[in-house]
């Protein structure tokens, strides 16, 4: 591009750096068309004028079996594939005879071709990412980036460990003194993300009533001798029938002294006679994720003893969700929820946190410190009593008990997105019971 000079050689060493740990994103999935120019637009508001924002897709990960986006790339631009990039700076870059505030890098065309555009955007093949990235360093002062792939390289010879981000820093601060501040891309995108449109809103609606769906299929269908994974492959079944491809976690199905295992994730025991069974899962529909958790007894009928830690869990996490309102903080309800189970004698075995916000992160960006309108957050107490825990009341070891709920904060106070499925004891025995 005829605008752009020649990348100095006193500089290759820093844009290499740089690269090597900021190499490199399409699926165009959008929910509405404005909706990412409305958030890049909000981000550009947010920063002043000597400060310029750089983001990257992530590389294909070998750890999925699909792709998954850096979620602050996805949220400004809705492309779900490697080897693209995004760069903004509120003062602009030019770019020819233009300028323009915000330039998304494509590797394919393919990729972006239904993308929305204001007229202060546009797009450039990433081949061209590195000769404009470097041109508008000297001018800028604070520097937000998220380099998602960046990790520790292990020196195994000498046995240390080179942190590759504060390598990054350190080595763009020495080439470009005026480059004062180095900071984390979600601080700006944090804040947006943490109050949900009425599109995403809709999205994790979506994503929550199937996985209700797939919580009802198992609890209809489960009985003593089924494995774990029968009762994952029942719910996971109904995710994809109603076209939510992918998970937004690793499903939970932990039956017996498994229930008492917060992040359980084997699912291969054989379910017995008088086992609870804690399943903990959530579909991701179009990016957006829900996380459901219900327990329920095996054999269709809770003894006494389950009864009552069921009903202690139950009533702690309905009081929570009355407290849920603009203004209160997930500190104050996690608080709140600990007291309440310490007046009953069992906070010892209150041994998670209560609450986290959801979105394209099934544990979200946690960018304010109050609730506030839009925010979509879990309240999910729970109670484990492991089977080899002496101190625990003997009728109760073996068990845990975790209930989990969707709720929007609304203006008023709350929305809990996940009724549909039942989480009272009489509803969950009949439904269990009806003939099957």
């Amino acid at each position: 591009m005829d605008c752009i000079h020649r990348i100095p050689s006193i500089m290759k060493k820093t844009i290499t750096a740089f690269l090597i740990l900021f190499s490199l994103a399409g699926f165009s999935q959008v929910e509405s068309k404005d909706e990412y120019c409305i958030r890049r637009e909000k981000v550009l508001a947010m920063m002043d004028s000597s400060s310029a924002l750089v983001m990257k897709a992530v590389n294909s990960s070998s750890q999925l079996d699909y792709y998954k986006q850096n979620p602050g790339f996805y949220y400004l631009t809705g492309i779900n594939s490697p080897s693209n990039y995004i760069l903004m700076s509120p003062k602009g870059i030019n770019i020819g005879k233009e300028v323009k505030t915000t330039i998304i890098f494509y590797s394919r065309i393919d990729n972006v071709r239904d993308l929305c555009l204001s007229v202060n955007d546009t797009l450039i093949d990433s081949k061209e990412f590195k000769t404009i990235f470097i041109s508008i360093l000297p001018g800028v002062n604070k520097l937000y980036y998220s380099a998602p792939d960046i990790g520790i390289s292990v020196d195994w010879l000498n046995d240390k460990a080179h942190f590759l981000d504060k390598n990054m820093k350190n080595i763009l601060k020495e080439s470009y003194p005026e480059l004062k501040k180095i900071e984390s891309a979600d601080i700006i995108i944090g804040k947006l993300r943490a109050i949900k449109s009425e599109q995403e809103i809709a999205l994790i609606r979506k994503a929550t009533d199937i996985t209700s769906d797939g919580l009802l299929a198992a609890l209809k269908t489960a009985k003593p001798g089924f494995y774990e994974y029968e009762l994952q492959a029942a719910i996971e079944y109904e995710f994809t029938r109603q076209g939510a491809m992918q998970k937004g976690f690793s499903s939970i199905v932990g039956s017996g002294n498994n229930s008492t295992i917060i992040h359980y994730s084997k699912n291969n025991r054989k379910t017995e006679n008088g086992d609870l069974v804690v399943m903990d899962v959530g579909a991701e529909y179009y990016g957006y994720s829900s996380d459901i958790t219900r327990t329920i007894p095996i054999s269709g009928k809770f003894s006494a003893a389950q009864k009552e830690i069921y009903q202690m869990v139950l009533k702690v996490q309905k009081d929570c969700i009355l407290k849920v309102k603009p203004g209160i903080s997930l500190i104050e309800l996690e608080k709140f929820a600990y007291n309440e189970f310490k007046k009953l004698g069992y906070e010892k075995y209150y041994t998670h946190g209560l609450s986290h916000p959801v979105g394209l992160q099934v544990h979200d960006v946690n960018a304010e410190p109050v609730l506030k309108p839009g925010m979509v957050i879990t309240i999910e107490p729970g109670l484990y009593f492991d089977m080899n825990d002496l101190s625990a009341p003997e009728k109760y070891r073996g068990h845990g008990v975790r209930i989990e709920d969707i709720i929007l904060v609304t203006e008023n106070g709350c929305e809990i997105l996940s009724a549909k499925v039942t989480k009272e004891i009489n509803e969950i025995e009949k439904l269990m019971n009806r003939k099957k």
